[in-house]
């Protein structure tokens, strides 16, 4: 004699069935997130626990029974950043020249840093109050460098002051320079970043 459905499987089990609870909290910590995030664009320095919490229509116990601080809740907004621009760096290049690959580097590095900018500036800000952003900080210079020395060859390596001015010269400290302090168009940051790499480049 067929099962049925009940018997045979778990379409009938209610442990199983979706926890309303659960849902709740889950979308409490959406609303959360993506609030921190839209205060962020809207160039909000530093928003408190307090902003977060009225932005996203919970309770500030809320905030703090998802997240344990203000740091752990900025990992996250990071963990969202990092899976949206992780597809533009990681492109494969189209030229097997070394030379072109860091000016194509350049390419990739300004669409995403012209995403990243306001979480970027909201990072640099919290440097002096947060342990944890120095540290996520620290180790972006370094994966900076190490995407560097991908492309580079590896005589030149050798060359400290070369590969710290080249790390330097594509980084996004110089993109926000180029586009908050000088006023220039994406595009026009973009050339200049170039230019500065093309001069690099041809020295070596």
């Amino acid at each position: 004699m067929a099962q049925s459905p009940s018997a045979a499987g778990t379409i009938d089990r209610p442990e199983l069935a979706p926890d309303g609870r659960h849902l709740r909290a889950e979308r409490s910590r959406k609303c959360i997130v993506e609030a921190l995030m839209t205060l962020i664009r809207n160039r909000e320095i530093m928003p408190s626990a307090e902003r977060v919490s009225e932005a996203a229509n919970v309770g500030l116990r809320t905030v703090f029974r998802h997240f344990e601080d203000m740091d752990s809740l900025y990992q996250e907004v990071g963990e969202q950043i990092e899976a949206e621009i992780r597809p533009i760096i990681d492109k494969p290049f189209t030229s097997t020249d070394w030379r072109e690959q860091v000016l194509e580097m350049i390419d990739r590095r300004a669409e995403a840093f012209e995403w990243i900018m306001p979480f970027k500036v909201q990072a640099n800000a919290r440097l002096l109050q947060s342990a944890f952003m120095r540290e996520k900080h620290r180790c972006a210079v370094e994966a900076d460098m190490a995407g560097l020395y991908c492309v580079v060859p590896e005589e030149l390596r050798q060359d400290d002051a070369f590969c710290s001015a080249l790390c330097a010269a594509i980084s996004f400290d110089v993109w926000h320079r180029l586009r908050v302090d000088q006023k220039k168009t994406p595009e026009e940051a973009r050339h200049a970043m170039r230019r500065i790499a093309r001069a690099l480049l041809a020295s070596c």
